[in-house]
């Protein structure tokens, strides 16, 4: 198959034909014969929590009061049915790939039965990057066994010495290991590293010398903007950028904010506009290279999938701000 016009390939969009028969190929040059139009990797949404999609009450309060150790969120999961939250999941997973998302990193809450939860909801054409959390008295082993890694709240939410340990199970398993860090207030960068993390999320109260040892140690960084901004939380997302770090984008929690990563590009991109300017061609890379070059460094596959824009030459700025106005559609290489 070969699809000519506006073909977004290692990192930028270019003018040429693309061959996806074998290993994708690109050249410059328009064919006489195959598919004309715009085509781009499916995106990744680096940061959900998919289990809480079946919760509908509207939330009130602070950030912990929502989202925190005993909040509105956990509250709700402790409480709920299976059935329901596998029916929110299934709804979510749809949503995505519906919109255009190949695959996502979800931070599983409930231990074990969190994990399994997420199989039980037959994810078809969508990856699910399952990072679990120990919970109750689920062994970490069948945690990790089950999974593809760990995933912890904060430092400030959880026992040190707990996190440490799932540090060096998980990293013996090969697997990733993520964790929040700074969202509500700044937290030890030290102590933070000395867990080794595969990645981290928001960073909103980090430090300029705290985001400088993340740049220098090549640490990627997940941002939620919008979920932020409904929490009062106005970062500035450029001083990431300054520092070097490797970027990631999320929609985070579900039943705060819908997870449309290409909404999320776009609101980063107007929240940013008149701030420290991010230009549209990097907020692709924090959705499209970024995540995908981090999740096939630590073994994850996440098939090929493009986005297709048939008849349709689109800018990077157009993909970014204007997804959902022009018609598009998938093709599956491999998955």
């Amino acid at each position: 198959m070969r699809v000519s016009g506006h073909v977004y390939f290692n990192g930028r969009l270019r003018q040429g034909t693309i061959d996806l028969s074998g290993d994708p190929e690109f050249k410059e040059g328009i064919a006489n014969d195959g598919l004309y139009g715009t085509i781009m990797p499916m995106p990744v949404n680096a940061h959900t929590h998919i289990g809480d999609s079946f919760i509908c009450d509207e939330p009130s309060g602070s950030l912990p009061d929502i989202v925190g150790p005993g909040g509105l969120k956990h509250r709700m999961l402790e409480h709920a049915s299976e059935d329901s939250i596998i029916r929110g999941i299934r709804s979510s997973n749809s949503f995505m790939r519906e919109n255009g998302t190949v695959s996502y990193i979800d931070f599983r809450e409930g231990g074990l039965k969190g994990v399994k939860l997420i199989r039980k909801s037959k994810p078809w054409h969508i990856r699910p990057v399952i990072l679990g959390r120990p919970f109750g008295n689920d062994s970490l082993e069948w945690i990790l066994d089950s999974s593809d890694g760990i995933a912890l709240s904060s430092i400030s939410d959880i026992d040190y010495e707990e996190a440490m340990k799932a540090s060096v199970e998980t990293r013996k398993k090969g697997k990733i290991f993520a964790l929040h860090f700074s969202e509500n207030r700044r937290e030890d960068i030290e102590r933070i590293l000395d867990l080794k993390p595969s990645f981290l999320v928001h960073g909103i109260a980090a430090d300029d010398r705290d985001l400088t040892l993340l740049g220098k140690l090549g640490i990627p960084v997940a941002i939620t903007p919008r979920s932020n901004i409904f929490y009062g939380k106005r970062p500035d997302y450029g001083r990431y950028m300054k520092y070097g770090i490797e970027m990631m984008i999320g929609t985070d929690n579900v039943f705060i904010t819908e997870p449309d990563i290409f909404s999320e590009m776009d609101f980063l991109y107007r929240y940013q506009r008149f701030s420290t300017y991010i230009n549209p061609s990097d907020i692709l890379k924090f959705a499209i290279d970024n995540p995908r070059k981090f999740l096939q460094k630590n073994g994850v596959d996440t098939g090929g999938a493009y986005l297709f824009f048939k008849n349709q030459l689109l800018n990077e700025y157009q993909i970014v701000t204007k997804k959902h106005y022009f018609r598009s559609s998938i093709i599956r290489i491999s998955e």
